[in-house]
């Protein structure tokens, strides 16, 4: 006797289709680690960038970790804060992306790390295309972000420095919303930072930061300069019958009365 199945094959599949792409983010987290806070702080030396990132991640089964890469930048220093890392970070190829591999003795748990890169050209400067008049000397430097670990970053920031002797003309990449607040301008360490931040950057996504710098001419601090002592020069003439009727009455004065 044959027996008709309840549920057709076809059923079955559009049943667990839903239920595979809500456990899809779960599962790759399991098997890669999972990166719950990854924060950048970018300074400029020369034309060189140098990233400082702080990582909190969790470990796959085998103890493994992958944290993103950098296209033109070299890891130049890295410091575990807490869990132990059994030998040093790799630089792999997975998923046709390169990422760093940190392999740690508990499998499952928590880790902290610190890092430092160095990147090529990333305050290379070029020339800012403007509509309208503006002063001359504006320039735009434009750093991207690309998230090459196979995990998702629950919470990212970065903080773009603007280089000494520069003023920050503006901020291009992300754009100026009402709606929400899209970056923020704040001083941190004598540095004036643009700060933005993303949540749930998945694997291969990228967030473009892209602002215009000033740098003032030297003629200019000359000019204001020049102007200040002609103001004050001005000023102390307008005032000079004044001052000369203090002085001729203080040496008028009788003696007694200077003492």
């Amino acid at each position: 006797m044959m027996f008709k199945p309840l549920f057709s094959t076809r059923a079955v599949l559009t049943l667990l289709f839903p239920l595979g792409i809500v456990l899809s983010p779960t599962l790759a987290a399991k098997e890669f680690g999972d990166i719950q806070q990854y924060h950048e702080n970018i300074q400029p030396s020369g034309s060189e960038g140098i990233i400082n990132t702080s990582v909190t991640a969790t470990t796959n089964a085998e103890g493994v970790v992958y944290l993103p890469a950098y296209e033109k930048g070299q890891l130049a220093n890295y410091e575990v804060l807490s869990g132990t890392l059994i030998g040093t970070p790799e630089r792999v190829d997975i998923h046709g992306r390169e990422a760093y591999r940190y392999r740690f003795a508990s499998s499952d748990s928590a880790v902290t790390l610190q890092q430092t890169f160095q990147v090529k050209k990333l305050y290379k400067e070029k020339k800012a295309k403007l509509k309208y008049s503006h002063p001359a000397g504006v320039t735009r430097v434009s750093y991207t972000f690309t998230n090459t670990s196979p995990s998702t970053i629950d919470d990212f920031s970065t903080q773009l420095s603007v280089p000494k002797g520069t003023e920050l003309y503006g901020v291009v990449t992300p754009e100026w919303s009402k709606k929400k607040k899209t970056f923020t301008i704040s001083k941190l360490d004598d540095w004036k930072v643009v700060t933005v931040n993303r949540s749930a950057l998945a694997a291969g996504q990228e967030v473009e930061t892209k602002v215009r710098l000033y740098r003032p001419a030297p003629s200019i601090k000359w000019v204001l300069w020049t102007f200040v002592i002609l103001i004050s020069g001005a000023l102390l003439w307008k005032r000079r019958d004044v001052l000369v009727d203090e002085k001729e009455a203080v040496e008028s004065a009788p003696i007694e009365e200077q003492k």
